[in-house]
């Protein structure tokens, strides 16, 4: 179905950047290249199965990735038109934003260019070809940029997926068929959730630990780093990853649901309130007073979570924009306790990711800048909660409260 203003992205609807046929139809920026970075990357989705979600409209803050496709094929959008990497090497950039063919180019780039040139505006054509026919944004120097962009992440996008298969296994109660499932976004799809139960609480195990050791030795740059500047970037890796996989494990499972999941796959309502611990009249609730004081100990630590839950599932990051956040809050945390060597480091590949999550905000955002100051000013809240988990567990191991493994109390004692 045409929208209603002929101008409109005939995907979502939106009127702005939707002057050019996109891939053989008329879309905005933001649709073009989401069609185009799934085309490229090969990328599959699933139904989220939410009514406001699967109505692929540029005013829902959550858009079902797999309707949107969809539309974009219904819509008449062409995959052939995607140019692949060899064939956009046929094209040289002359200056910023100019864009011309080499003087030879093989048989599909010339069927696909006299497609483009069919368009009912001849003008529209040079715009659709820098759409078509480039890597990236214009505003970008080089192929080589671009290519480096999707290289850091594709990097973090496999660091992201073995952990989230390796704590499928571990923590979801599911058959083997969809153990084995890959491209996966979070650990917990399809899969029940536990509730949490505070007299089991041990936090993270050696399972945990190993895990995030691949993930930490998987990062570029970390294997140049010294003994201490690598031992003390491992430890915050196990804060950050507490922290923000947490939040989004939460916001992918769905804010409107109102449960605070935590990394192995337990939750806990948060409606209503639960209780702390210290309301009047608590110690009657306990068998014990041993019981108290670990509820008392674990409950607001767990809590304070859902205040960076909240904004994190209102940014709505796509799973891109969340595993490169999470690298990026490693290092530039990191950078103020390294070494000198070990600060030239943080400093290259923090400026690496941020780059490449500026690309992720081009492909899939119509302002840009919006979208990337947005994504960046996450790094608040969750670098609060990360000094709120660690002083909590400075506190855990003074008092020895609760038998928490000797391994986490040392990895979380670095502020």
């Amino acid at each position: 179905k045409m929208p209603t203003n002929p101008n409109s992205c005939e995907v979502c609807s939106s009127s702005s950047n939707s002057s050019c046929n996109h891939f053989g139809a008329r879309t905005c920026k933001a649709c073009a290249a989401f069609f185009r970075r799934t085309v490229s990357m090969k990328l599959d989705y699933q139904c989220i199965d939410q009514p406001d979600a699967c109505r692929v409209h540029c005013d829902s803050r959550v858009i079902c990735r797999f309707c949107r496709l969809k539309k974009c094929h219904d819509i008449g959008m062409k995959p052939l038109l995607v140019k692949s990497k060899n064939e956009r090497k046929n094209y040289i950039r002359i200056s910023k934003g100019l864009i011309r063919k080499r003087s030879v180019l093989g048989d599909n780039v010339k069927e696909n260019s006299e497609e483009i040139q069919n368009d009912d505006d001849p003008q529209e054509s040079d715009a659709e070809m820098e759409n078509e026919s480039t890597p990236g944004p214009s505003s970008e120097p080089s192929e080589n940029v671009s290519a480096e962009n999707q290289e850091t992440v594709t990097k973090f996008l496999k660091l992201e997926a073995s952990m989230c298969d390796r704590r499928r296994l571990l923590y979801a109660e599911t058959p083997i068929s969809i153990v084995l499932e890959s491209g996966k976004e979070w650990p917990y799809e399809n899969a029940p959730l536990k509730m949490f139960d505070y007299k089991l609480s041990q936090g993270m195990s050696k399972h945990d630990f190993v895990m995030i050791m691949d993930y930490a030795r998987g990062m570029p740059g970390f294997d140049e780093m010294n003994y201490a500047d690598s031992v003390f970037c491992y430890r915050l890796v196990c804060a950050v990853d507490f922290v923000i996989n947490s939040a989004y494990y939460t916001y992918k499972r769905g804010i409107e649901h109102n449960e605070l999941v935590l990394s192995d796959g337990t939750f806990i309502p948060m409606v209503p309130t639960p209780l702390t611990g210290y309301e009047e009249n608590a110690n009657l609730l306990f068998q014990s007073q041993d019981d108290l004081m670990k509820f008392r100990t674990l409950m607001p630590l767990i809590l304070h979570q859902w205040e960076t839950c909240v904004p994190f599932a209102q940014l709505a990051p796509s799973h891109e924009e969340f595993c490169l956040l999470k690298a990026i809050c490693v290092w530039h945390v990191s950078y103020y306790r390294l070494s000198e060597d070990g600060r030239r480091i943080a400093i290259a590949q923090r400026n690496r990711l941020i780059r490449a999550l500026h690309h992720v905000c081009h492909l899939d955002s119509d302002d840009v800048g919006e979208r990337f100051g947005n994504v960046m000013m996450a790094l608040n809240y969750i670098m609060e909660q990360i000094r709120h988990v660690n002083c909590s567990f400075v506190m855990i191991s003074i008092f020895g409260i609760l038998k928490v493994d000797s391994l986490m109390l040392d990895v979380t004692s670095f502020w």
